[in-house]
């Protein structure tokens, strides 16, 4: 009898700017995918909420990060979601929090703001926390 899939939370905390990081973990979550696991969610964590930034312009010859996850999504639709104390720090708005201030929305669709509830529930449902 075949087991069953193992599905997985990622906590991302480095910048998108470290370009690596970002690459090695969406190589990881395609890995993921492709042997069948399941992504609960990739929760980005400190600096690593910058990803979801509308403003950011990769350096010449690279692509913005934010792509590489947006595609991952599309494979599954499985949530991307900035803390969102680590968010507002950084200027990072969606439109609830972006009216609340009277400021601009600058967060790209497809991701979300939450709290850290969020990891406390992904370490109830999910087999496995993968901190990249």
């Amino acid at each position: 009898m075949p087991s069953e899939p193992l599905s997985y939370t990622l906590i991302l905390t480095h910048s998108p700017v470290q370009y690596e990081s970002n690459l090695t973990a969406q190589s990881f979550v395609k890995a993921l995918i492709a042997s069948g696991g399941i992504i609960d969610r990739v929760f980005f964590y400190q600096d690593a909420v910058y990803v979801g930034l509308k403003s950011q312009i990769p350096g010449q010859g690279l692509e913005a990060s934010y792509k590489g996850w947006l595609d991952l999504q599309a494979l599954q639709k499985f949530p991307l979601q900035l803390c969102i104390a680590n968010s507002l720090r950084r200027g990072i708005l969606d439109e609830a929090e972006a009216a609340r201030y009277s400021q601009n929305p600058n967060l790209i669709d497809g991701f979300e703001l939450s709290g850290l509830g969020e990891i406390a529930e992904a370490c109830q449902s999910s087999d496995r926390i993968i901190r990249l």
